[in-house]
């Protein structure tokens, strides 16, 4: 399953078609390039299924959800939005960063997070859940601009070996890497599987535009 997401830094999310950019001819490379390696991360994934969700009650929840990021000084980066197609009835997507797995933990238990999912229930019809550790790169989610993310969820057959599952995904990371419009990926294996329904592996690709991420996305050798 394959969403795709157009976020910004407010509650209500705006999905309208951004004229595209001026084509760049190599990624930049930040100091940290050079130097320093990514640290894993934690990665908290929740596709929510709000069919009936819009206007003033949109903005609220999204605004409630997205208001966690400053609740806990742990959550290292926070992406939330709209989905654009809906694949499964999700439509809306909420992507949190955590330094550690302690610490998504701590947010699992938080009252602030309760009395969100609380506010939530009238308009919830059901959720998927992934949680994965990553290594990867910082997230720029300070910033006004919004962020496009593709968001890949993958369920692994009994018969398929995990290294063949974790080739794929490399193969993902090594495309996703050579894009210069691509800001930001993230990837890897679930933390928490029961039964055969739940997915095991999750790939995002993050994009400045709505522009960059449907080059991405015409991209043959990406989408197959």
């Amino acid at each position: 399953m394959t969403n795709y997401l157009r976020s910004s830094t407010f509650g209500h999310v705006e999905c309208v078609e951004e004229p595209c950019c001026a084509k760049c001819d190599e990624k930049t490379k930040s100091a940290c390039d050079t130097g320093c390696k990514s640290s894993p991360a934690v990665e908290h994934v929740v596709l929510f299924n709000m069919p009936f969700l819009q206007g003033d009650q949109e903005a609220k929840v999204l605004r409630c959800l997205y208001d966690l990021h400053f609740r806990f000084e742990c959550v290292d980066a926070l992406v939330l939005g709209r989905v654009l197609n809906k694949v499964e009835n999700v439509t809306h997507c909420l992507f949190m960063r955590f330094p550690t797995l302690e610490t998504l933990k701590n947010f699992y238990k938080s009252d602030a997070l309760s009395k969100v999912l609380c506010s939530m229930a009238p308009h919830l019809h059901g959720e998927i859940v992934v949680d994965y550790v990553s290594s990867t790169g910082p997230l720029d989610t300070e910033c006004k601009d919004p962020v496009c993310m593709s968001l890949t969820l993958l369920r692994r057959k009994r018969d398929v070996p995990p290294g063949e599952m974790d080739c794929s995904l490399f193969s993902l990371k090594t495309l996703a890497d050579g894009y210069c419009f691509v800001s930001d990926f993230s990837f890897g294996s679930s933390l928490y599987i029961c039964g055969d329904k739940h997915y095991t592996n999750a790939f995002a690709s993050f994009t400045k535009s709505l522009c960059d991420l449907d080059k991405l996305l015409e991209d043959l050798q990406y989408t197959k």
